[in-house]
């Protein structure tokens, strides 16, 4: 099953070669009901800092609002830049996008953060399966996105769940490219 999850994900994916840009974006994703960072987005959080670390990118932008269900008040985005500090990134470097409840507003919001700044080529950090309709929401938002190769993902030791992420995408990305 994990070879037929990793070949139905891979038209979900698309990397670009690593080079420079003016931020990375982190997308959100829920978690713990504690408000503890599940593996999903630990990942996502570790590959930003990475890009911080390396000096491929002055700023990153954590995004997602509040997740339903939680026992917790803090948005996503919050949660999101206190592990980021404790990766070691700066607070300074740390833009906080806390509204944003879907794909499509976190890269109209991060747009609006980023766009005044003269501030056009990010990263966006997600999963594989998430990353080609995440690309296109911040290509109408105006921005030039890559996507960054998380590389193994945590989905992958899952694959039942990987499955069921990739089969939800691609719904998802068929309704994305209807026309509006």
């Amino acid at each position: 099953m994990r070879m037929s999850v990793s070949i139905l994900g891979r038209p979900l994916a698309e990397h670009h070669a690593a080079g420079p840009a003016d931020a990375a974006v982190v997308l959100g994703a829920p978690p713990w009901p504690d408000g503890t960072v599940t593996p999903l987005l630990e990942e996502r959080l570790v590959a930003g800092a990475g890009l911080y670390h390396a000096g491929l990118v002055p700023h990153l932008v954590a995004t997602g609002g509040r997740s339903p269900g939680c026992r917790h008040d803090a948005p996503e985005a919050v949660i999101m830049a206190s592990r980021l500090e404790a990766l070691g990134v700066p607070a300074t470097a740390i833009l906080v996008e806390p509204r944003a409840r879907c794909t499509a507003e976190n890269a109209r919001l991060t747009a609006a953060l980023l766009l005044p700044a003269g501030r056009t080529t990010v990263w966006v950090v997600t999963q594989p399966f998430h990353l080609r309709r995440a690309l296109l929401w911040f290509r109408r938002a105006g921005l030039s996105p890559r996507g960054l190769e998380l590389g193994p993902s945590v989905l992958d030791q899952r694959p039942g769940r990987g499955l069921r992420f990739a089969l939800t995408e691609y719904a998802a990305l068929l309704a994305a490219w209807r026309p509006r």
